[in-house]
């Protein structure tokens, strides 16, 4: 069996041998056929290239011949296309590396320039602060030096005015008299008559003349008494001559001056919210803490019979706002009023102190809608969808738990149920549930304290509806914004 498979191969062997042959030859025959004159040509090549050699025609050796090469330098050389390539590869090299240096010439220009612009700035910089500090010291030095002229000039009026004042003393001793006494020594400042820059008077000649109201005694005319005029006097005189009664203190009231009166329905038109108007829904029918807003009267206002109220315009008020689900509206009530004249006097009304609940007024919006509309803020969503979740999750874990007992009747009639199942898998889906429980409850417990609301934002237009008379009083000695301010120069644009 051996022996036919070799003779198999070596035959197929043999016939491929015998086709390669048979196409080379017709190949040849087609080429001949084709290119007649190209056969005589290379025939003519042959015959030069086999001719008698000569020493110089430049056949006998070829200088790029590998055999030559490798038998004269004793190295294997590359064809000339793979010498082509390697030239190739070395000149893109080189033109890579070309580029590289350019660019980074030109970076290094650039930072060069940066430096020298930077340098150039920084000597700016240092010559316009050395500069401007020996102007200063110039400055300095100069006003030191008239300093120090002023203070020379000074000192040596003080020294000249010290020699004028004791020469003067040493020549004006008391040397002037009236009726025996020394003028000079009595100690009399100057301008009164009595020194040498006054009109010349003969102080001998001088008259005294009594009071008319003195007593000059008869026996003695140097005695002179002059009337009592001390408090145990005072009951003869007229009452206007002791002067003005001190009143007694009067009460805020007494004192108090009517200014200006809001009367009940009148309505303050053109207001403005101050802050945000922010209405918590009431749970079971009351609101828990609400919260503040403030808002402030504008120009238009009618009391009645189309009667304006004067100087209402800046009047600040505050209260408390609840909000309204269903109709996405905040309504509220205004319980405090402050009003400040142009002198700075304030008037708040109830008065501080005083604790009342009830409210002076409540608001609309401009169409007269007594609930303002605004923007629903809740957790509603994420509470219920976290509660819904949390509650399946328990239910299905306690069902899990609950299918691995078995429940039988038995002959009493009652129910006796066992663990058939899988205890790992009771325990597993009881502690899932108890977590689960835990959860919802604290949820539960987070959400009581939560609250929904109604949001409006500042500055919406209002208008106010007064449903308590406001009394508005100027008590000059009330309280005032600054007590040091001058009158003449307070404007409404002082105020707040």
């Amino acid at each position: 069996m051996k022996s036919n498979i070799v003779i198999k191969a070596l035959a197929v062997v043999i016939v491929v041998i015998l086709l390669v042959v048979v196409m080379k030859g017709r190949k040849e025959k087609q080429v001949t056929a084709q290119a007649p004159g190209q056969t005589a040509e290379l025939a003519g090549l042959s015959a030069i290239e086999s001719g008698p050699a000569q020493p110089d025609n430049g056949l006998a050796i070829d200088p790029l011949e590998e055999g030559f090469l490798e038998e004269e330098y004793g190295v294997d050389v590359d064809s000339p296309v793979e010498t082509m390539r390697t030239l190739t590869n070395e000149t893109r090299a080189v033109r890579e590396d070309s580029v590289k240096l350019q660019e980074e010439n030109k970076r290094l220009k650039q930072e060069i320039d940066k430096l020298l612009k930077m340098e150039e700035s920084l000597n700016k910089r240092v010559n316009s602060r050395f500069s401007n500090a020996e102007k200063q010291a110039e400055q300095k030095q100069r006003e030191l030096e008239h300093t120090q002229d002023l203070t020379r000039g000074l000192i040596a009026k003080l020294e000249n005015r010290l020699e004028e004042l004791q020469q003067g003393g040493k020549e004006k001793g008391g040397s002037k008299s009236a009726n025996g006494y020394d003028i000079g020594n009595a100690g009399i400042p100057s301008g009164l008559g009595y020194d040498e820059n006054g009109m010349q008077v003969d102080f001998d000649q001088v008259v005294w003349t009594n009071p008319i109201d003195a007593n000059v005694d008869p026996r003695d005319p140097t005695k002179i008494s002059l009337p009592d005029f001390s408090a145990a006097a005072e009951e003869n005189l007229p009452a206007l001559a002791k002067g003005p009664t001190k009143s007694k203190k009067q009460t805020k009231e007494e004192r108090s001056v009517k200014a200006y009166t809001i009367p009940i329905n009148g309505t303050l038109i053109g207001s403005v919210s101050m802050t945000a108007m922010l209405g918590r829904i009431p749970i079971n029918g009351q609101v828990i803490d609400p919260y503040p807003f403030k808002v402030m009267v504008g120009e238009e206002n009618l009391s009645s019979n189309g009667i304006h109220i004067p100087g209402v315009t800046g009047i600040k008020m505050s209260g408390i706002a609840k909000g309204d689900w269903t109709l996405s509206c905040v309504s509220g009530e205004i319980t405090s009023m402050t009003f400040t004249f142009q002198d700075g006097t304030i008037v708040t009304f109830p008065e501080p102190g005083t604790k009342t609940t009830d409210p002076i007024a409540w608001f609309s919006d401009k169409n007269g809608i007594p609930c303002i509309t605004g923007q629903r803020i809740t957790n509603a969503a994420s509470y219920l969808t976290s509660r819904v979740g949390l509650t399946a999750a328990a239910s299905y874990a306690n069902a899990e738990a609950a299918s691995q007992f078995t429940t039988q009747s038995n002959n009493n009639g009652g129910l006796t149920s066992g663990l058939t199942g899988d205890p790992k898998i009771v325990a597993k889906n009881t502690a899932i549930s108890e977590g689960l429980n835990e959860v919802t409850d604290w949820l539960d417990a987070r959400q009581e304290n939560s609250f929904d609301a109604i949001y409006v934002p500042p500055g919406t237009e209002l208008a106010i509806h007064i449903s308590e008379e406001l009394k508005i009083d100027y008590d000059p000695e009330g309280r005032k914004v600054n007590h040091y301010a001058n009158i003449n120069r307070r404007s409404d644009r002082h105020l707040d």
